[in-house]
């Protein structure tokens, strides 16, 4: 029995784990990777393994980062069962749809107006890949162990981060006879975020694969962060300049739109035009209501009010690019569009056309991969590129940790202190190096658990 690291390993992107016994084959997640130019030539390089072979891919959630490779694989000869929960199924359909068309987009403009700072490069997949892949689709709910084969049992916990996602159990009899345990953690949230309900922790494991994006910190705290936001929006109204929010479609989104919405209920804020210029987080936003059973017991309790989380007086939902253009023209506005690492989509317009603006409002509200727009911004870079193109940094520039839709150094402890003594071993991935290696040196002095931290491509045999 062994596991093989291929992605999310002393990074944050690209999730991926293949794992094989003399009877299953399997990845957990297929993420693609995101950021720089050359991290993102990472998703063009073959699997080290046959498609074709594989007997199942365990999607942790929806994200692109873990499941942006999913059509590549079914492309290449994949047949066997993809497992998630539903809301994961109907949201990474989305995503995929929209990364499939925006692929086609950029290859189309290098077409017509060649770069010499960016190589050309093929769509990964298509939307008809798309469609292709999702017929390999299979749900399941939280918490019922089931066995796929005579060697193979999971079961799926919430893991808190987005709308479905999951932390997987899966057990696995090796050809001695002996049944090992391990525990997938996928990306953890935090115990106390909106909408979703708090992660799950579990109580034994032989091998752990945890999460490491925020290892090394303590988030500011939420209800902070949530006047923080107040603040912002209601100066800025005053001002009368536009609030920028790069924002991820999916779970993200949605929290602020609940935010908003919590204060107009409040009468906190009024008569401030919000734009969600988002088509893949509106559909998204159509998901989300589809599955209240997975809300937390605050959004149930609105619902339950007559109250929709997710709309308020004064929130426009623009949907065609023509529209999005003519948001150039408005003055005192917020507008919410992906994507939340400012690599692409509607957002880069609209930073193009605000950012040298000093009444201009910069409102990051999720993490940001080192060589992406968004991290520059956050870095506070006085001269910043936009599609080739340089431009002043002028805006104001606010980081709301607090949204984070990871748990942080406290958080992730806490989860792994749940297994007691149990773990032989515990693999930190998905995680900046810097940060990831801190994290296990202050993870040792307070769990006395072998730690290791694989590098991409390493193979481990699980005794």
């Amino acid at each position: 029995m062994k596991i093989q690291f291929l992605g999310a390993s002393k990074t944050v992107t690209g999730s991926c784990f293949f794992v094989e016994t003399d009877e299953v084959k399997f990845l957990v997640d297929c993420g693609a990777y995101q950021g720089g130019d050359e991290l993102e030539k990472e998703n063009f390089k073959p699997f080290p393994f046959d498609p074709a072979d594989l007997d199942f891919v365990f999607l942790t959630h929806a994200h692109y980062d873990h499941s942006g490779r999913i059509p590549v694989l079914v492309k290449q000869g994949f047949r066997g069962r993809i497992i998630c929960t539903q809301p994961t199924r109907d949201l990474a359909k989305i995503i995929l749809l929209d990364s499939a068309n925006l692929q086609q987009e950029e290859s189309k403009r290098w077409e017509v107006n060649p770069r010499t700072d960016v190589e050309e490069r093929k769509p990964l997949f298509t939307e008809q890949d798309v469609e292709d892949c999702m017929r390999f689709f299979e749900v399941y709910p939280y918490g019922s162990s089931v066995n796929l084969t005579r060697t193979c049992e999971f079961r799926l916990r919430d893991a808190g981060h987005i709308l479905g996602s999951a932390i997987l159990e899966v057990w696995l009899e090796n050809s001695a006879g002996r049944v090992r345990k391990l525990v997938f953690s996928g990306d953890l949230g935090q115990p106390g975020a909106r909408i979703v309900c708090d992660p799950d922790l579990i109580r034994e494991a032989d091998y752990v694969i945890c999460e490491s994006t925020y290892g090394n910190r303590i988030h500011k705290d939420r209800n902070e962060t949530v006047l923080e936001l107040l603040g912002i929006l209601q100066n800025a109204q005053k001002e009368g300049g536009n609030i920028l929010i790069p924002s991820f479609a999916i779970e993200r989104t949605q929290e602020i739109l609940y935010e908003i919405n919590l204060f107009i209920e409040n009468r906190l804020l009024t008569g401030l035009p919000v734009y969600l210029d988002s088509p893949m987080a509106s559909k998204a936003t159509e998901v989300f209501r589809q599955y209240p059973d997975f809300y937390d017991e605050d959004a149930k309790r609105l619902l339950k009010k007559g109250d929709d989380p997710f709309d308020f007086p004064d929130l426009h939902k623009v949907d065609s690019a023509e529209e999005s253009k003519r948001l150039a023209m408005k003055k005192g506005i917020v507008i919410i569009a992906g994507s939340g690492m400012c690599t692409g989509g509607r957002i880069m317009h609209h930073l193009k056309n605000n950012i040298e603006n000093k009444s201009t409002n910069v409102v990051i509200v999720g993490y940001q991969v080192k060589g992406t727009l968004g991290r520059r911004l956050v870095d506070r870079e006085s001269v910043v590129k936009i599609f080739g193109a340089e431009y002043k940094n002028n805006a104001q520039i606010h980081t709301l940790g607090g949204f984070s839709g990871h748990g942080d150094q406290r958080d992730l402890n806490y989860w792994l202190r749940s297994f007691g003594h149990t773990p032989r071993k515990i693999f930190l991935v998905h995680g900046d190096e810097e940060i990831i290696n801190e994290f296990a040196g202050n993870l040792a002095k307070e769990i006395h658990i072998p730690i290791q931290i694989p590098n991409i491509g390493d193979i481990v045999k699980l005794d």
